[in-house]
Parts: C-alpha cells; structure tokens; sequence
C-alpha cells in the first residue's frame, strides 16, 4: 500500500521497494497497483515469491547474510558503536564496521548503544494495537460484492461521494485486490447474539480471483516485544481471537459460509514499538501539513493510520497531502556511527501511524544504508554525510523525493 497519492494520481515511491515490485512482476509475483482513496494504493504480493526474490537481490548485491541471528550487545569505543554482538547457533560472533543500521523491531542495537529511547505515544507509553495476521479461503467474493452493492456503506469508511462509491463497488469484482473495513451492523448483530469479536469492523484485504481475504482483525493492546511474557500473552490472545472471527465469517459474513483458514502469519503484527530520540522527530503536524525538508530522504503520502489502544476502532482519519521525511529523524542523539530506519525513526506516535508502512520505511532504509555507506567510505561521522551528495545519490538510484520526481 501507500505507493502512490490518490488524489494526484501519481506515484510516489520508488527506489528498491519499487524495484522489488517490478521483480516480483517478472515471475507473476505481484499484481498491477489498484488507486485506492484511503490507502493511497494497494498491490498484491505472493509472500513466498518475495522470499525467493529478495534473497536473490541481495546474493546480486553480494551481501554477506546472517539468518536466524539476534542481535545482543554491542562494543563501543565512547560513543561510537564499533561492533555488534549477534547470537545465532553458532553462539555468539562480532560484526565490525565503520557504519551500522539498525531495523530491529524495537531499535535493540540503539538501545544497547545508550541511545535515549523512548515507547508509544507521549504521556501513558501505549502503543498501537497488534494482529495477528491470518487469510481465508474459499470465500464466495461476488456475494460478498453484491452485499456491498445493496448496502455501500458497509464496505469501509470512504470519503467519496455516494455515486463516485457505487462505481467503486460495482468494479471490485474485476479489482486484483480491494480493502475491507466491514461489516459494521453485521459485527454489531453477531455480538449482540453472542459472538465475540475484536472490533467494530472486520479490517483486511480481498483479493477476488483467489477468493482469499487476508485479515489484519485481530486486536492485541499494549503489547512489549521486548518482554518475553508480555509478547507471549499477546501471541495466544492473537491468535484465540482468530477462531472467534472464525466464527462470524462462517455464521454472518455474506459469502462466508464455506471459508476456511488457509494460513497464519508466522508472527504477531506489530504497529508500533520503541523511538529513537533522534535529531528531529516527526509530528502530527509535519504529517497533516504535507512538511517540506531540506534534508528529505523519502516521502509519503499514506494518512495516518491509529490503531488505537483507547477503543475497539480506528482513531479519526486524517488524510495528507505528500510529505517527506527527513534524515535527521534517522539519526539517534547521544550515539555516533549508527542510523535507525523503519518503525523506530524519531517520530510522535501519531506521525508515526503514517510512515509505518512497508513502502516508505523500505525508503528510510535504502537512505540509511546508503549513507552509512558513504560515511564510511569517506571515514566521516554519519551526521556529517553532505545531504546533496546523499540526495542526488538517492534520485539515481530510483527514489523519489519531491515535486521534481514524476511518475
């Protein structure tokens, strides 16, 4: 999702997630892009391609991989980090490096370094909601559609106008995927007869021709990762809630009667964890105003997207215009020689909500990594990368950065 922006038509995001895109095409891996007006845009990707495709993308690039690694402690020299500590089968090993990216889901080797951290929203520390990730199969998709057709409102949230939707709704048949946010009155009439279900809408994405829906319903609150109790409460209320929705798709989803689970992510979902204090953090306002930097790195245009710890639904959405990122939200106070990309920039948890999202963190990493590598090629700190350099590196390497870059 979140490739292009819906209301100029345009496509936004470019660089190695784009290029994944492409490669995924060449062995029917990945859909065409479907403009969408809350999700920006939606492509469908086979998960077992990606794994084929990335691995040979970094073999091309001759990456020296460590799977099934973790990273532990790190060696420091004052405040530089001069190596990481991995534990794997093998035990413990040191990597060594002039320059080191983090993209851990909680930002450990920041952490580890000293770097001030901080979790969740300002003020309580809560985070958003994780799911549990899950799809279905054997769905009869076009009585689906035709509920929808007699009753528009119960697709999702829309802000187009009622003919502009009924278009919408009479395409998806033909759509190569469409998102859900659903079944509002029929969630409220099941559990009113006593059914449970974690939320008010059933959230997920159809892909019709599989007459699969992959589902993102499940609804676990307050989850730390980084508390091996409190992850693995999380995962057994992820997945118990699954047979509960289970039970609604059976029982009261219009052509859901014959669905079956297909298959299950091979670990919770989290939307949010820890934040670098980094240079510059990123707010709501930066968001909601479409904020222009100097030093941009990546930009977006998704809106922002709380799953919010304070009820069963989504906080009030606010759409933006395209906005960018800057670099100093990758870099972490008080430690030298590492950049933080993904989830874990310096971000509010509000603006956060926005930038999530698999295409732009994808960018935030390709500009971290490019920068670590000019930083040590040329032995400098990574603050003091010339962002021109960076920047103009980025665009020849397919990332789009502002009004310049068209497509």
């Amino acid at each position: 999702m979140a490739f292009h922006n819906f209301e100029e038509k345009r496509r936004i995001i470019g660089g190695i997630p784009y290029e994944v895109i492409e490669r995924l095409r060449k062995v029917n891996g990945a859909s065409d892009f479907l403009m969408d007006p809350i999700l920006e845009s939606t492509v469908y990707v086979n998960p077992s391609l990606l794994k084929i495709v990335l691995m040979q993308m970094t073999q091309e690039a001759g990456v020296r991989l460590f799977l099934h690694s973790l990273a532990g402690e790190v060696r420091m020299e004052g405040e530089h980090v001069r190596g990481v500590y991995i534990h794997n089968r093998q035990g413990c090993q040191l990597i060594e490096g002039r320059a080191f990216v983090d993209c851990t889901d909680c930002c450990n080797i920041a952490g580890f370094a000293g770097a001030p951290v901080t979790r969740g929203r300002e003020g309580d520390g809560r985070v958003q909601v994780a799911s549990t990730i899950f799809t279905v199969g054997d769905v009869d998709v076009d009585e689906m559609i035709d509920y929808f057709k007699a009753h528009p409102t119960q697709v999702r949230p829309h802000r187009l106008p009622p003919e502009e939707l009924r278009f919408v709704i009479d395409s998806l048949k033909e759509a190569p995927l469409f998102s859900l946010g659903a079944f509002k009155d029929r969630i409220a009439q099941a559990v009113s007869e006593g059914i449970r279900f974690p939320r008010e809408t059933m959230i997920g994405i159809v892909r019709p021709c599989q007459h699969e829906i992959m589902l993102v319903t499940p609804r676990v609150e307050d989850v730390d990762p980084t508390d091996e109790a409190s992850f693995t409460r999380a995962e057994e209320t992820g997945y118990g809630q699954i047979l509960d929705i289970m039970r609604f798709i059976n029982l009261y989803m219009p052509g859901g009667k014959h669905a079956r689970i297909v298959s299950s992510g091979h670990t919770l979902g989290m939307r949010e964890t820890s934040h670098i204090v980094g240079a510059y953090t990123m707010t709501q306002e930066d968001i909601v105003s479409g904020a222009h930097f100097e030093d941009a790195i990546a930009q977006g245009a998704y809106y922002m997207d709380i799953h919010t710890p304070d009820n069963k639904g989504l906080a009030p959405m606010i759409q933006p215009p395209t906005y960018q990122i800057p670099y100093r939200c990758l870099i972490p106070q008080q430690v030298e020689g590492l950049l933080v990309a993904g989830r874990c920039v310096s971000a509010t948890h509000e603006a956060l909500s926005a930038i999530r999202v698999i295409p732009i963190a994808g960018t935030m990493g390709q500009a971290a990594g490019t920068a670590a590598a000019m930083a040590a090629r040329q032995g400098i700190s990574v603050r003091d990368v010339e962002i021109a350099k960076l920047q103009e590196q980025l665009r020849a390497d397919g990332v789009m950065l502002g009004e310049d870059d068209r497509a």
